[in-house]
Order: structure tokens, then C-alpha cells, then sequence
């Protein structure tokens, strides 16, 4: 091709035909520069192909981590709300107390553990920055992802600070001997009586418990602000989320699926739904698209939370006795139902949905060993 271009401006000039000449080689030198533009054009749209796919990869990788954290900041609100209860009732419970051993074993209720454990999940952020890539990232998500992460790494810091002020104060209680599962009350005696006496545990009551009174109460403050922070952090990430799935065309429907196709029962626990509450959603899903998990093994494991967990039996009795009614082919229900009939002592229905059991699955063994001890013949 080059060859023939090249004869062709031989030509003309020997022809002496200097201006057809000069017309052709600006047209040649148009189509050069036509073709080095369409070149760059089509390498521009192959980088821009590829950031954008970097960009949606980002955007898919920040998406889990904030919905990582969502679990985990309605874990932690929970928790809090938890101890705010109970150290609420603890101070309530004061001006009662009679001594300071009172004050002392009282403050066995409260917990000396607090949410300060981990950090938020940043991988993704925190590669956007050391890799310069987080110029992809539009400059409204930006600013909220990098407000964000700083929001998150002040909580972290801020609480363990905190927890660890707390810990250095009840040591100081722990080392006069402030224990309240080893001191003696109530006629229990948890360790030798003469070590009790040696270590003269007694003397030092009056200090502990006004270390254990402050302490718990500069915790409960701290942790107030814990809660605060982190109510502030949930709305930003719930946000980013809305923002993001956005831009990738809303493939999710809450931040609660991007892990699962199903939202799962947690979150209505930690935002305190009764077990009514919870039964009266389940019953409203539609069966062919749930929201929720509704499958008949997930519907049990809610049970057993209510049985094994809060040790709320008729509320685990209620989710039990739906499931049968959701599955009433399927024998675990039944299996399910029939022990916590019997941990709340009614034998002779426990027995009835036991037999259920076994006519669905006769080789439940369970249900074969539990009949087989109730002394009951199949």
C-alpha cells in the first residue's frame, strides 16, 4: 500500500503536475491524521471499557463491605442497647443496696465486655487510596466513601480507647479482690472459706465498689457515644449503598441481599421485633418470592433461638407451631415442637407431635430415643 502511494506521488511530479501533487499529499496527510485520531478514538474506548469495568468491580467489592458492616453495626447496636438496660437498672438499683457487698454483687448483671473488638471492613477503600485508583470513583461517592472511612476509623479508635480506660479502672478492683463470681453471698461458698478470710476480701469492699460504680458509669457513657457514632455511620453506609446500587442499575434490592437472595431474620431481632412481630412478617411473604428466608429449616433455627438463646419458650413454641403449619409434610417441625413441649413439662403433647415425627420420618432417631425414654411404645 505504501508502495503504491508512493508511485503515485512519483508520477505526479514527474508529470510536472505540482498542484494535483499537493492536493494529494494533504489528502494524504488528512487520512494519516484520520487514522491516528480513530486509532486513539477506538484506544479510548478500550480504556474506558476497562475502567469501567475496574469501577464496577470496585463498586461490587465496596457493596459487600458496607453490607458486612451492616450485620455488624445492628449486632452492636443491639449489644449496647443490651447494656444500656442493664446498667440502667443497676444504677436504678442503688440507693437499695444495703452495703457495698450489695453493690458489689449487683454489679454481677452488668457486662464487663463492650462492641470495641473490630474494625469495619475498608479493604476496598483503603486499596482505592494506596492505588490512586479512587480517581475512578465519581467525586459525590468519593467524598461520602472517604467521610466514611474516617467516621469509621474515629469509632474504632475512639471506643478502644475507651474500653481500655475501663479495663485499666476495674483492674484496679480486681486487684483488691473484686470478683463477684468467686465472693460469697447467699450461703454459696465459691472458694475455701479460710482464703477468703486470708485474703480479707471484706476490708476492701467499700473501694471496690465505688471503682466498680464509676467505671460501669464512665463505660455506659462511652458506650452512648458508641451507639451515637454508630447509628450516624449506619445512615452514611445506607447511603453509599443507595448511591452505588445506583450506579450499577440497582441489581439489589436492600443492602441486606447483597450477600444472600433472602434477608434474614437478624436484623428484625436487633431492631427489638417481638416474635409476633416476626411470625405476622413471615406470614405475609409471598411464598413463591419471599423476602425473607422462609424455608423450613431457617423458620426452625429461629425457634431454637427463642428456646436455647432468650430461653423464651412460648415465643419458640409459636415459631414452631408456624412452621408446621407452613411445612405440614415435613417431619422436624413436628420433632421440634414436640421438645419444647417437654421442656415445658407437657409430657402428653410432646408425646402426641413426637408420634407426628415418626409417621412422617420413621427413622427419626431422635424422636425414637426421646419416645424410648418416655417409656412410650411406638
Amino acid at each position: 500500500m505504501i508502495k503504491f502511494f508512493r508511485h503515485i506521488r512519483q508520477r505526479l511530479l514527474s508529470e510536472n503536475k505540482f498542484g494535483k501533487y499537493l492536493k494529494y499529499a494533504i489528502g494524504e496527510i488528512i487520512l494519516v491524521v484520520i487514522g491516528i485520531v480513530i486509532a486513539l478514538q477506538i484506544n479510548n474506548w478500550n480504556e474506558h471499557r476497562k475502567s469501567n469495568t475496574t469501577l464496577k468491580n470496585y463498586y461490587n467489592q465496596i457493596l459487600r463491605d458496607l453490607a458486612k458492616d451492616n450485620n455488624r453495626i445492628y449486632s452492636d447496636l443491639y449489644y449496647l442497647e443490651s447494656n444500656f438496660a442493664l446498667h440502667k437498672e443497676f444504677v436504678e438499683n442503688l440507693p437499695t443496696q444495703k452495703s457495698p457487698k450489695a453493690i458489689i454483687m449487683s454489679s454481677e448483671q452488668l457486662k464487663y465486655t463492650t462492641t470495641a473488638y473490630e474494625k469495619f471492613n475498608a479493604s476496598t477503600i483503603e486499596t482505592l487510596q494506596e492505588t490512586g485508583d479512587i480517581k475512578l470513583i465519581p467525586t459525590n461517592i468519593r467524598n461520602k466513601l472517604i467521610a466514611l472511612k474516617n467516621d469509621q476509623d474515629i469509632l474504632f479508635k475512639a471506643s478502644n480507647d475507651r474500653y481500655e480506660n475501663f479495663l485499666n479502672e476495674i483492674s484496679r478492683a480486681t486487684a483488691l479482690g473484686y470478683n463477684p463470681d468467686l465472693l460469697q453471698f447467699e450461703g454459696k461458698n465459691k472458694i475455701p472459706e479460710q482464703l477468703y478470710e486470708d485474703l480479707k476480701i471484706e476490708d476492701n469492699y467499700s473501694k471496690i465498689a465505688l471503682i466498680v460504680v464509676a467505671s460501669y458509669f464512665a463505660k455506659n457513657i462511652g458506650e452512648q457515644d458508641d451507639f451515637r457514632m454508630l447509628k450516624s455511620i449506619q445512615e452514611d453506609a445506607n447511603s453509599l449503598f443507595t448511591m452505588i446500587n445506583e450506579e450499577l442499575g440497582n441489581p439489589y434490592k436492600d443492602i441486606e441481599r447483597v450477600w444472600s437472595d433472602f434477608k434474614t431474620f437478624n436484623t428484625l431481632i436487633y431492631k427489638r421485633k417481638s416474635a409476633d412481630e416476626i411470625i405476622a412478617i413471615i406470614k405475609e411473604q409471598d411464598r413463591e418470592n419471599p423476602d425473607y428466608d422462609i424455608s423450613e429449616p431457617y423458620i426452625n433455627r429461629l425457634g431454637y433461638y427463642y428456646l436455647n438463646t432468650v430461653k423464651q419458650q412460648e415465643d419458640a413454641l409459636k415459631v414452631f407451631k408456624l412452621n408446621i403449619d407452613l411445612y405440614p409434610e415435613s417431619w422436624n417441625p413436628y420433632d421440634s415442637y414436640g421438645e419444647c413441649l417437654l421442656r415445658m413439662g407437657d409430657k402428653e403433647r410432646a408425646i402426641k407431635y413426637y408420634k407426628k415425627s415418626l409417621v412422617l420420618n420413621p427413622e427419626n432417631e431422635n424422636a425414637i430415643k426421646v419416645l424410648s425414654e418416655l417409656t412410650v411404645k411406638n
